[in-house]
């Protein structure tokens, strides 16, 4: 399936917003005329919008996933895989359990992300990899999910992560937060044989309203 989020682009058909049960704000992307971009954000926390796209469709181990995108200074774009997105009492989805893949002006990094029964959110990091990255350029990020491991590819240079807690069924998404994050398409690509896509779909009270 691409995934173009572009003004004329097809996203909103395929994807709906959603948001880390870490923020109560509920920020929604700019839409530029070639891409989707995150925003200097005074209201937010962070200072930017910090604000992610599901797929409504869930996956399972074998998907690729392709992601054109570009940073400004602090900016992240990521992808995402989330377990369970849950829509709240304010009509926002959140989510707490996820995967993030994120190249940044510094390198690259993996975080895994737990929220427990009474709510509290927590995090540690999987993957640190240290080089420059250019700023206002594409990039292009790709993230294979297979069974306990994570094949991530960024401009053509891989590498491989071992994780033994990978969900089997999962969101893909992206994330924009940090900075200036923009997002210019997404490509997946389900798994052969025992991999194939999921056709189970995302309730449809998980709309997108932008």
């Amino acid at each position: 399936m691409k995934i173009s989020f572009a003004k004329d682009g097809n996203w909103k058909e395929h994807m709906f917003t959603a948001y880390s049960y870490r923020f109560t704000e509920t920020p929604e992307f700019t839409q530029l005329d070639d891409c989707i971009t995150t925003a200097v954000n005074p209201d937010h926390r962070e200072g930017f919008d910090n604000v992610s796209l599901l797929t409504r469709e869930r996956y399972e181990l074998g998907v690729t996933a392709t992601l054109r995108c570009a940073f400004e200074d602090l900016g992240c774009p990521e992808i995402i895989l989330v377990e369970e997105p849950e829509q709240c009492a304010d009509g926002a989805v959140r989510y707490g359990g996820c995967f993030e893949v994120i190249p940044w002006k510094n390198g690259m990094n993996v975080w895994r992300h737990f929220r427990e029964e009474d709510g509290c959110c927590h995090w540690h990091i999987r993957l640190w990899l240290t080089f420059p990255l250019a700023e206002q350029q594409i990039h292009e990020l790709k993230v294979q999910v297979l069974d306990k491991q994570l094949i991530i590819t960024l401009n053509g240079s891989r590498t491989i992560l071992r994780t033994e807690d990978l969900p089997h069924k999962f969101h893909v998404g992206i994330t924009g937060c940090e900075g200036i994050a923009r997002m210019y398409d997404l490509d997946i690509v389900p798994g052969e044989g025992e991999y194939k896509r999921l056709k189970d779909f995302v309730p449809a009270n998980f709309s997108n309203d932008i």
